[in-house]
């Protein structure tokens, strides 16, 4: 075990380099991952000579805890995110497009697992449950500088929020209860701990809603509300039958819709809300992870089935997506731009690191896949990356090109009057505007 000093050096240096990198998000855009996965990478080959010092081992011996933090937070921050008032139209629509796209994707990465690069069933179904969704984080790194509509916006926050949730959920069954995936015995058995654990985290949150909501936000309310998100994950994972993550995301989900502990709609800038303060959490864990990805990977080590697998992944990603895409156009009539950049929405993130270590830490995946897999989940971040950010950049281009509409001719007196625009309700505009006004959502730190 590495001395305490060491431990601590590693883990202010840490977020020294996660600020630094966050800044540079912030100003350029560039994504602060790639920063954070190139210095651990770096740092894992031995490139740089430090005195004998691991960093890895120091971030090793912490690993196991923060991974269980990190599951935590994902599913308490897709609850505080995931509010369905005066959205019930445009959920509908988003969901499908969601769901349709991640079911392809996730028959497309388990055949490519298993057939193409050889590995287990088992490992194969957690790749592909991990990588189902799209980043939100990546995602909103690039939005703002597109010009797309909010149903879009909306659209591509709800695969983030969506896909993190139905990957945690499946992939924590898969390591927690994998007989429950198959064997109705297993299932029913199963159900009762999960029903307690839904229950119980309900309770809670509306018993703190309550609390808090009486006479203002009290002191240290934040800080009580995530280590009660983290209180309900660790009953769950101990007592209910490894159903912590989902207790923490049915905590967050009441206090989202209850917004108790929101930032005020129209308070100061100086004004923090429970999802900003989670945010700052959230960072801490993003950092880690990234690095501790990079120091997993040595230069000389990576396997050639490792990238062509992550081509492999990028393709399907971006080939699952084609069918809802279009359908998805057709029905809101999006414009030619949001249509490719909805299409262009290949980039996995922090959550798909998060499950696919923690599967390995459980040796889920066996120990003779577990590096294949580590370069595997290295390689498809950068690749996914890199091709979503050329098909963005293609797709502005293309509708820079685009020629102007030309006028329309004088319409005869027997035309047919033109198709009116597709136009939302003004409730409906209202609750997707405040919805991408979200701090979590513009900020991007829905991963």
């Amino acid at each position: 075990m590495a001395d305490v000093w060491v431990i601590l050096l590693a883990g202010s240096a840490m977020v020294l380099v996660g600020f630094v990198a966050a800044q540079l998000f912030d100003r350029f855009r560039f994504p602060d991952y790639f920063i954070l996965l190139a210095i651990g990478l770096v740092l894992g080959s031995g490139v740089i000579p430090m005195g004998g010092l691991d960093p890895r081992e120091s971030l090793e011996t912490v690993a196991p805890f923060l991974t269980k933090i990190a599951l935590a937070f994902i599913l308490f921050e897709g609850g505080l995110v995931l509010h369905f008032r005066g959205m019930g139209r445009a959920w509908g629509v988003a969901a499908a497009h969601t769901f349709a796209a991640m079911a392809l994707a996730t028959l497309g990465m388990w055949l490519v697992a298993v057939y193409g690069l050889g590995l287990a069933s088992t490992t194969g179904v957690i790749l592909a449950l991990a990588f189902c969704g799209p980043s939100a984080t990546i995602v909103l790194s690039f939005l703002p500088r597109v010009s797309v509509a909010d149903r879009t916006r909306f659209t591509l926050t709800v695969e983030g929020v969506v896909g993190n949730i139905v990957a945690a959920v499946f992939v924590l069954l898969l390591v927690n209860s994998p007989g429950a995936v198959t064997e109705f015995a297993a299932v029913a058995a199963y159900a009762v701990p999960l029903l307690l654990a839904v229950v119980l985290a309900w309770a809670t949150g509306e018993a703190w809603a309550l609390a808090v909501g009486r006479r203002g936000v009290p002191s240290f309310a934040f800080m009580t509300s995530v280590a009660l998100a983290v209180l309900l994950y660790a009953v769950g994972e101990g007592l209910l039958d490894g159903n912590g993550g989902l207790a923490a995301f049915v905590f967050g989900l009441v206090l989202g819709h209850r917004r108790v502990l929101a930032a005020p709609a129209n308070g100061s800038p100086s004004a923090r809300g429970l999802q900003e303060f989670h945010r700052e959490l959230v960072f801490l864990l993003r950092t880690f992870f990234f690095l501790y990805l990079g120091m997993r990977v040595t230069i000389t080590g990576v396997q050639w089935p490792a990238l062509a697998g992550a081509v492999a992944f990028t393709a399907v990603f971006f080939a699952s997506r084609a069918p809802s895409t279009a359908a998805l156009g057709r029905v809101w009539r999006l414009p030619a731009l949001d249509r490719r950049i909805l299409q262009a929405t290949v980039g996995r993130g922090m959550t798909d690191t998060v499950l696919i270590l923690f599967a390995i830490a459980e040796g889920v995946i066996p120990p003779a896949e577990a590096s294949l897999v580590t370069d595997l989940l290295f390689l498809v971040i950068l690749t996914a990356a890199f091709a979503s950010a050329v098909l963005v950049f293609r797709a502005e281009r293309i509708a820079r090109r685009a020629p102007a509409p030309a006028p329309a001719p004088p319409a005869r007196a027997e035309a047919a009057p033109p198709l009116p625009e597709p136009s939302i309700p003004a409730d409906l505009d209202r609750a997707l505007s405040q919805f991408l006004a979200d701090p979590l959502v513009k900020q991007g730190e829905i991963d």
